[in-house]
């Protein structure tokens, strides 16, 4: 490939990741990135021609004052200043690469990307900001290389380098210097694939410096690259209220929220569903669901674990470990029999603070100081009480019972529905008719409630809806046959995960279900069909696979890189340690051993020695293979041989005439030397030098007549004293 291609390529590969980071986030409208990827695309038909018109660089220079100036504006306006700065940082790298001549200018246009891709760490601590940094570990040692050689070509051969040059015939163009450089330009010999991966190549040792500063040095608790972010994604249903009408519409939805890794999976794991609570409402009015105020209590750890129940921590038979996205509201989600929770201190100026949770009314858990990270924690679970005993006084009752005026048709079918016995039995039926008669139907489309209450037109006559509808009928049955109930928001699902070996729980699984207090406890009731499950985010096709495959990346980043804090790196730190320990295996451990004269079978004992003959054969093959190509000798095409002949032939005139050159110099120092000199042949020293350097290292061919011209120079350098 020709150099000045390949050095394109790599500049506009730089730009884009550096765009591409700078895209992240929501900071740049639809409109804006639009315009940059119109900008971007039109700049790489630009070149000399276009550059060469008169009023060309007028043009962009009052384009970027005018832009400057309308942002100044708009930010007197309100505008917020970070979307400006990051919509200017990206139309001067549009505008730079409109401008790409010379070396100096692709020089900022690599200080440009780099800016954009620290502009980037504040926008997104994702995966994809990730990759984009990946992109620029391997894409940067390769601009600055490319750059640097443009750089040296330019400064040799452009039209402030020699004045004499052997590819220009007597009576040409006096500015032939661009011609020369564009000539090396379209050389295929300065860089090729041995060039691009030996120069990727470099970044090798730095990545393993910046990995080691990363390893060594402290973390501040709220994640090195998260600058402290904190917010959340938005899910349906677990904020302060819940209408009718606007939950459900994310059943289609496959993003991963939750991922639980239970303290059973087996090595074949199964398929298996959780039903994870969330948070829950007591209050109905008006079409809405809402929770009154009441005070939430603090929960203090002991050791890092927080008892919810007052059952002690042992009788737990199941952990779940759960790794919970940032969502809009700090709520943790943990299953019915949950004894306790467990959770790591945070780590804020280089000290653990214990995680504040507090509970609510209705066993409403969630977390103090989110800080925008993922939430890590472990939930203890008796399997076999499914139910925790717990009594209600009159006004808790009350408020679990409290209903709005105008239900007499509702609650003259529940009591016929319902029948008579105890509450148990009427809420079975209830839930029975709702969920098994055929009756009603699952649908994501809200009935048509036409200016009447949405409840009334869902039960009486649209008879289809989502699982918010059915809930909600449920509960206010129960309610009006004087059966305290809530209603509960959570997630039901689990997709295994088989390359992070955890259940994937999807916003697509939220999900809405009633609990009813009789017989001294609060019961699980859905009353929703189980066509429920027909109407979720699709498990079929390679996506899934990719979409898995993504969303374990996406944790083992959050977990290792933006989560990275000072109890992970003393983590990190010990297992080094014990990696260490176990590199001196082979000791006798124990008196028993040494009695029979025996060894351990640490790793350690066949692990080094193994070691360390593979790191002597490579250094042996690397260091014969090195010898041989230094050995080897230089294969050269008939241009670049009669270039190195002809110039051997000026050596040999020049040490003749007293001017020999240094082994340590350069032909082009030498030349430079001798020119600085009174030497009367000085001139034909340097135009000799500069063809050989065309033909040797520039792919160009001297003709037979240039040849015979500067063999007589070479003369007049042998003649000379």
């Amino acid at each position: 490939m020709r150099f000045g291609l390949l050095h394109e390529l790599v500049s506009f590969g730089l730009a884009a990741l550096g765009l591409g980071a700078l895209s992240l986030g929501s900071e740049l409208g639809p409109g804006v990135l639009v315009a940059l990827f119109v900008g971007f695309v039109a700049s790489s038909f630009v070149g000399p021609r276009t550059w060469s018109r008169p009023g060309y660089d007028t043009l962009w220079n009052a384009f970027v004052v005018a832009l400057l100036a309308l942002q100044v504006a708009r930010g007197m306006m309100g505008v917020a200043i970070l979307s400006l700065g990051l919509e200017f940082a990206a139309a001067l790298q549009i505008a730079k690469l409109f401008h790409r001549r010379t070396a100096k200018d692709y020089q900022h246009i690599q200080t440009l990307a780099f800016l954009h891709l620290v502009a980037a760490t504040v926008l997104s601590s994702g995966l994809d900001y990730a990759f984009y940094f990946l992109g620029f570990v391997v894409v940067t040692p390769w601009m600055l290389a490319l750059t640097h050689l443009r750089n040296e070509i330019e400064s040799h051969y452009g039209p402030e380098g020699p004045e004499s040059a052997p590819d220009v015939e007597e009576g040409s163009d006096p500015a032939a210097g661009n011609e020369r450089v564009e000539r090396v330009l379209r050389s295929r010999r300065i860089a090729g694939p041995g060039f691009l991966f030996a120069t990727a190549g470099l970044s090798v040792p730095l990545f393993v410096i910046t990995a080691a500063f990363f390893m060594l040095f402290p973390r501040v608790g709220l994640g090195f690259l998260n600058f402290g972010a904190a917010d959340g994604r938005q899910v349906a249903g677990f904020g302060s209220d819940v209408s009718l009408g606007g939950f459900g519409v994310i059943r289609d939805d496959p993003t991963v929220v939750l991922r639980v890794t239970p303290s059973d999976l087996s090595e074949d794991p199964p398929e298996r569903s959780f039903r994870l609570r969330g948070t829950s409402f007591d209050r109905y009015r008006d079409a809405r669901w809402t929770r009154s105020p009441a005070r939430a209590e603090e929960v203090f750890a002991a050791f890092s674990y927080y008892d919810l129940s007052g059952a002690p921590r042992t009788d737990a038979d199941l952990t779940l470990d759960i790794v919970l996205d940032a969502l809009d509201e700090p709520v943790l989600f943990f299953p019915s029999g949950t004894l306790g929770v467990s959770m790591a201190p945070r780590v804020a100026g280089g000290y653990d603070v214990q995680r504040r949770l507090m509970v609510s009314p209705g066993l409403d858990v969630r977390y103090a100081e989110p800080d925008g990270l993922e939430v890590h924690y472990t939930v203890h679970v008796d399997t076999g009480r499914r139910t925790l005993p717990t009594s209600l006084d009159e006004p808790t009752a009350a408020r679990y019972l409290q209903l709005p005026d105008g239900l007499e048709r509702l609650s003259s079918l529940a009591r016929e529905r319902a029948g008579v016995g105890s509450a148990a039995e009427q809420a079975a039926r209830l839930e029975s008719w709702l969920r098994d008669s055929g009756d009603f139907t699952y649908s994501l489309e809200m009935p048509d409630v036409e200016g009447r209450d949405p409840l009334e037109a869902f039960v009486f006559d649209a008879r289809s809806g989502h699982c918010e509808y059915f809930s909600t009928a449920l509960a206010v049955m129960l309610r009006t046959l004087g059966i305290p109930s809530r209603n509960v928001t959570g997630f039901i699902g689990g997709l295994y995960n088989p390359y992070g070996r955890y259940y994937a729980i999807r916003q697509g699984d939220a999900h809405s279900w009633v609990e009813a207090h009789y017989d001294g406890a609060w019961h699980v009731l859905d009353p929703t069909p189980p066509s429920r499950g027909d109407l979720g985010p699709s498990e079929d096709g390679w996506l899934v696979a990719v979409r898995g495959a993504l969303d374990a990346l996406r944790v083992k980043w959050a977990r290792d890189v933006v989560g990275y804090d000072l109890r992970r790196q003393m983590e990190g730190l010990r297992e080094m340690m014990r990696w260490f320990r176990s590199m001196r295996g082979g000791r006798e451990s124990s008196a028993p051993a040494r009695a029979r004269g025996q060894r351990t079978g640490g790793l350690g004992g066949w692990m080094v020695p193994v070691a360390l003959a593979v790191l002597a054969l490579l250094g042996g093959a690397w260091a014969w293979r090195r010898r041989r190509r230094r050995d080897a000798p230089v294969r050269l095409d008939p241009g670049a041989r009669e270039a190195k002949t002809l110039y051997e032939e000026l050596e040999r005139a020049m040490a003749r005439s007293g001017i020999p050159r240094a082994a340590h110099r350069t032909p082009r120092e030498h030349a430079k030397d001798v020119a600085a000199t009174a030497f009367p042949a000085a001139d034909a020293i340097v135009e000799v030098t500069d063809a050989y350097e065309l033909a040797r290292f520039g792919g160009v061919t001297l003709p037979p007549e240039r040849v015979r011209a500067l063999k007589h120079r070479i003369a007049e350098v042998r003649a000379a004293r």
